[in-house]
């Protein structure tokens, strides 16, 4: 394996991990130092998030994970995905631990990061694109999580921009997983995808959508998900 590769998988998926981590600060900073994100644009930020992430399952998880494995089982690992972050969610919320969005982020952070380091050495350019597209998804997801986790306890809110702090090394092992052991239409990267895919779905439904709406906002959190999708229609077009 070149070291160009290596180093070039490592820069862009530490990068796009970073951009969580700013989206945490950005979040500790407004509500430790000023708030300048009022209520109307932080709704619109958390449907911003969820949309990305709907893009990211529509427009790269699912159609990656259909290509490289069956439907029946595609869909099996979709479903079971689903099953497995209900049964987390709901053992997590009976202890007050609210990394519901934290949980979203990774599920759609290590599997693109991966495939990223898959295609790294065979498409570069697609792999350049993916990492902005990523770190664009990242931005606000991490903004959203750092808020999940402030606003459920103490102890929640002082661990949030922390191990936020560890998305670029956690995108940097990942790529390096796709760089050494998968292919991009690998059938166990594939299965991997569908089941983060079904988990990030069942989330978004269960935490980020309702956390979004406000009646006290208006019309503005709603468009924030298209907007947020759009993202993904573009690194889509450019990449797909």
């Amino acid at each position: 394996m070149e070291t160009d590769f290596i180093l070039s998988a490592i820069l862009l998926s530490g990068l796009a991990g970073l951009a969580a981590t700013l989206g945490a600060i950005i979040g500790w900073l407004n509500k430790e130092r000023i708030e300048f994100i009022g209520a109307p644009l932080r709704h619109g930020i958390i449907a911003f998030g969820g949309g990305a992430l709907i893009g990211a399952i529509g427009l790269v998880l699912v159609p990656h994970g259909v290509e490289s494995q069956p439907l029946w089982l595609a869909t099996a690992t979709f479903l079971i995905g689903g099953l497995v972050f209900m049964g987390l969610s709901w053992w997590l919320k009976k202890r007050n631990t609210p990394i519901g969005q934290l949980l979203a982020l990774m599920l759609d952070f290590v599997p693109e990061a991966i495939v990223l380091g898959a295609v790294i050495s065979m498409e570069f350019e697609q792999a350049v694109f993916l990492a902005v597209i990523i770190g664009a998804q990242n931005l606000p997801e991490g903004f959203n999580a750092f808020r999940d986790m402030q606003m459920g306890s103490k102890k929640a809110g002082k661990l949030a921009v922390p191990l936020m702090a560890l998305s670029p090394f956690v995108g940097m092992a990942a790529a390096m997983l796709g760089l050494f052991v998968y292919e991009s239409n690998d059938l166990s990267l594939g299965m991997i995808t569908t089941f983060c895919a079904g988990g990030i779905l069942y989330l978004v439904f269960e935490d980020i959508i309702p956390e979004s709406h406000d009646e006290d906002c208006g019309l503005f959190p709603a468009y924030g998900g298209l907007l947020g999708f759009a993202v993904g229609l573009i690194g889509y077009g450019l990449v797909g």
